[in-house]
């Protein structure tokens, strides 16, 4: 399970929740926003996604980038198509009623599964 991009400890806490759907070495980009919501920077990544019945993770090389509990309220999820090809896009406000915010923008052939389980948290 996403060995590349997994620390140890982490995987064993995934290990112990009940996984209902991962993804190892996904594509992705991180977008920055300013409080007006414009774009400040965009960085391409490639990672591990998965999402439990606690949790959603997102993971470079061991650096999280998405650790959202079910009760965090703030994000939210959605799917879209870009040139054909389907992305999960998952925005992560800093602050509440800001725009101020990161948006990944997830390419993957689970985004159906991802966004069905991830409306559950």
């Amino acid at each position: 399970m996403g060995s590349k991009h997994l620390t140890d400890k982490l995987r064993a806490k995934l290990e112990k929740e009940e996984i209902k759907v991962k993804a190892n070495n996904v594509r992705y980009t991180v977008t920055h926003l300013n409080e007006k919501g414009k774009v400040l920077g965009r960085e391409w990544y490639k990672g591990f996604i998965a999402v439990s019945g606690k949790r959603l993770i997102l993971v470079s090389d061991g650096v999280k980038f998405l650790n959202i509990k079910k009760s965090d309220q703030r994000f939210t999820a959605a799917k879209f198509v870009e040139e054909n090809v389907a992305c999960l896009e998952v925005r992560y406000f800093k602050e509440p009623d800001s725009e101020r915010s990161l948006v990944f923008h997830i390419y993957t052939d689970k985004v159906n599964k991802l966004l069905k389980h991830i409306d559950k948290l």
